[in-house]
């Protein structure tokens, strides 16, 4: 039987499984408030649109040491679909949707899965979660995108396709486009054209070589730099991961004020939210000043590689895929200020800014798959150290848009799961407005309010630094 009959995963999505286990599931949440979504309007939604995309249809399944897409025989989007008709109060949701999240997937099932809660007060909350497998943030992002519409009364136009996955062609692209990272674009001459082309690229060779073997050392360099970086300082978010979660978002702040302080201070709207983050865990880390001042914390961020790969690798944003790698970057924890904390931060971005790490990343999560289990169990893999906490983005609409005809007033919360990290923090933009979501894990013993706050009030710190200035 063909790889495409047996429908074998690519490498860039089957790594997100075989790096999961059952204290981390890799499931990326986002939450919604839609106003008026009746479960009937949902399940139609669901059955004609969301469905239209294949790979929600086959659940992941594995397959003589590797995966593959297996086909769900009985697939109804009413087994994806809960409705709880509970009257939750603003006090009420987050307990429901803590204990949601902390849930895990049934591996019976395609690895996704909607809550719809119509009768929460403030707006009905519509709650999805889903394995990484299937997409990360960037292209789910995109998808909603083509779900959501800019009018009640018009339906989605571009949506859906097919389930291609034509994995040895993948690795043949994969092998052609390292060679040309190594030996250039016209790669080693093939066997048969040796002894021809030997004589005429004579005079090319000492270049030729000289050119290949930096590139080869410098891939090898930032390799062994990135398996070679030493676990985060001991802390409350270093603990064993326990898979039972905790979230809580913040009220939405018109994202212009966050833009207008980053230009203002000279940095990205990035490097703020990473000094907000600091801040706050300067007093969540448990660590005592003398040890803050010798502490080393990291920040994990994932980082869109697309861009960075041949046409023939990358998966199309109009598609479920992976394309996204990470880099992590050391916090200022010992910052006195929050000027002092953001600068210095906008200095290690400067330093990353010619790292290999986020497609360091993206392939060594690829190469997951194919390892023996020994060492796909190894704690970690394929992130060589634990960071202690990330930071995610994601970047709706700018305007208010519509689901299943019904208004969305609010990204309430987007939350991927990345690495082993103790607590994310998720800035979720839409409509103009900005909310960060916290998810921490129940070992960090981590007061999930008390740090969004914390975030929040170094925010408006950023924010009075810009008056001043």
């Amino acid at each position: 039987m063909s790889q495409q009959a047996l429908h074998l995963m690519l490498p860039a999505d089957a790594g997100w499984l075989a790096a999961e286990r059952p204290e981390n599931p890799l499931v990326t949440t986002v939450l919604l408030r839609v106003q008026g979504l009746t479960p009937a309007r949902l399940r139609e939604f669901l059955h004609v649109y969301w469905g239209a995309w294949e790979r929600f249809r086959f659940r992941p399944e594995p397959y003589a040491g590797y995966w593959r897409w297996q086909e769900s025989a009985d697939f109804d989007v009413r087994q994806h679909l809960d409705i709880v008709l509970d009257r939750f109060t603003a006090p009420q949701q987050q307990p429901w949707i803590n204990a949601v999240i902390s849930q895990p997937l049934p591996i019976y099932r395609p690895l996704w899965k909607f809550w719809l809660a119509p009768n929460a007060v403030g707006g009905g909350l519509l709650l999805m979660r889903i394995h990484h497998c299937y997409a990360d943030s960037a292209s789910l992002a995109q998808l909603l995108e083509q779900l959501f519409t800019a009018s009640p009364q018009q339906h989605p136009v571009l949506y859906g396709a097919a389930h291609p996955a034509d994995l040895e062609r993948w690795l043949q692209c994969a092998k052609n486009w390292l060679s040309e990272r190594v030996f250039g674009a016209e790669g080693p001459p093939p066997e048969n054209d040796a002894v021809q082309t030997a004589a005429a690229a004579a005079g090319q060779l000492p270049g030729t070589f000289s050119s290949s073997a930096a590139t080869a050392l410098e891939l090898a360099g930032q390799l062994g730099s990135y398996l070679a970086q030493p676990d985060d300082s001991p802390s409350n978010l270093s603990r064993p991961l326990t898979g039972q979660r905790q979230c809580c978002w913040s009220a939405a702040i018109p994202d212009a004020r966050l833009q207008a302080a980053a230009q203002t201070l000279g940095v990205s709207s990035r490097d703020v939210l990473a000094a907000c983050i600091t801040a706050a865990l300067q007093t969540q880390l448990g660590l005592s000043p003398q040890a803050l001042e010798q502490a080393q914390i990291n920040l994990l961020l994932p980082v869109d590689v697309r861009s960075q790969l041949p046409a023939s690798l990358r998966p199309a944003l109009s598609e479920p895929g992976n394309g996204s790698g990470s880099e992590r970057l050391l916090l200022p924890i010992d910052g006195d200020s929050f000027v002092e904390r953001v600068y210095r931060i906008k200095q290690e971005v400067r330093r990353l800014r010619d790292s290999l790490q986020p497609l360091l990343t993206w392939g060594l999560t690829a190469c997951s798959a194919f390892l023996p289990e020994m060492i796909k169990q190894t704690p970690l893999w394929p992130f060589p150290a634990r960071p202690s906490a990330a930071l995610a983005s994601f970047d709706g609409a700018g305007v208010v848009r519509y689901l299943a005809g019904c208004r969305v007033d609010e990204l309430v919360a987007w939350s991927p799961q990345i690495a082993d990290a103790g607590v994310s923090v998720t800035a979720c933009r839409y409509a103009g407005q900005l909310r960060l979501t916290v998810v921490a894990d129940h070992s960090a013993n981590l007061d999930v309010q008390r740090f969004q706050s914390d975030c929040m009030v170094a925010l408006n710190q950023a924010f009075v630094s810009h008056l001043d200035n």
